[in-house]
């Protein structure tokens, strides 16, 4: 087989092109200056005097032959050709590729190791405007690359329903940092939610025919028939907090506020148009420490 024999069938620029690029079998046929532009790993690269071969590439000296020119080829280690193919398709205007669930992992990958920027970037937009879809793999993405608005978001619902996400066979693909931190968050979100059952149960006073002559209900009543379980995700408890307050108001003084429960409790932010109705849900969280992007 020759060298070019397995030409790739887009990105493969007769006019112009002054740099081979080869993964696998594949042959591409590229510029230079576009791939600089797009890549810091390349423009650094392309900046020596002489390309030198590391770890994530080969350099091999050849000779087009058809057209007297000299290019150099650069054989990219450990990628196939439909992740080169797929690289070269977003920085190219003239292919069009859309970002998903299929793909987006695969991107950031090879935007990491290439440095694109922009890549990098869009792979974090469309995981913002899509993460209640897959929350878990939105939330490992975010602690491997740093991002640092989806990684409170996301810590959001996964913190909501820890137990579920922690039985799944990806929890442990998460830094262990970020594992201790969800874990400590957890603790302090049940140690907070004891307490304050313990504070207003101590609270609740004997006043049943002195309201309005209407029958109050007290507040353990009210604890077993709504919440039999005695335990609040920390998306319930806004809701169930509002009722208290609303019904119990009058059977105890200075009940503890939320910001006094809870030191990271706030609604999730889903980038989508405010709703008609406000959403009164909130949650706890974690954030990224020290972030890179």
């Amino acid at each position: 087989m020759s060298f070019l024999s397995n030409n790739h069938k887009i990105h493969y620029y007769e006019k112009g092109g002054d740099l081979f690029l080869k993964a696998e079998n594949t042959i591409f046929l590229i510029h230079k200056t576009i791939l600089s532009l797009s890549s810091e790993f390349f423009e650094d690269l392309f900046k020596l005097s002489t390309l030198l071969t590391n770890k994530d590439v080969r350099i091999i000296e050849r000779t087009e032959k058809s057209s007297n020119n000299s290019f150099p080829t650069i054989e990219v280690n450990n990628e196939t050709s439909e992740s080169i193919e797929r690289m070269l398709s977003f920085i190219y205007p003239n292919a069009f590729v859309e970002i998903t669930w299929e793909n987006v992992e695969d991107y950031l990958r090879i935007s990491d190791k290439f440095i694109i920027s922009k890549l990098t970037k869009s792979c974090s937009v469309f995981l913002l405007h899509h993460f209640q879809e897959n929350v878990l793999l939105s939330f490992i993405l975010a602690d491997k690359y740093s991002f640092p608005k989806l990684f409170k978001e996301s810590s959001k619902l996964v913190l909501d329903d820890l137990q579920k996400y922690r039985s799944d066979s990806t929890y442990d693909e998460l830094s262990p940092r970020t594992k201790l931190k969800l874990m400590d968050s957890w603790f302090h979100y049940t140690n907070s939610l004891h307490k304050y059952f313990k504070i207003v149960s101590n609270r609740s006073i004997k006043q049943t025919e002195k309201v309005d002559k209407v029958k109050v209900t007290t507040f353990s009543d009210f604890l077993s028939s709504g919440f039999p379980d005695l335990f609040l995700k920390p998306s319930e408890f806004s809701k169930f907090y509002i009722d208290i307050d609303d019904k119990f108001s009058r059977m105890y003084r200075n009940p503890p506020s939320i910001g006094e429960l809870f030191k990271n409790y706030e609604k999730l932010n889903t980038n989508e148009k405010k709703p008609a109705i406000e959403n009164i849900t909130k949650y706890i969280f974690i954030e990224l420490e020290n972030y890179s992007f």
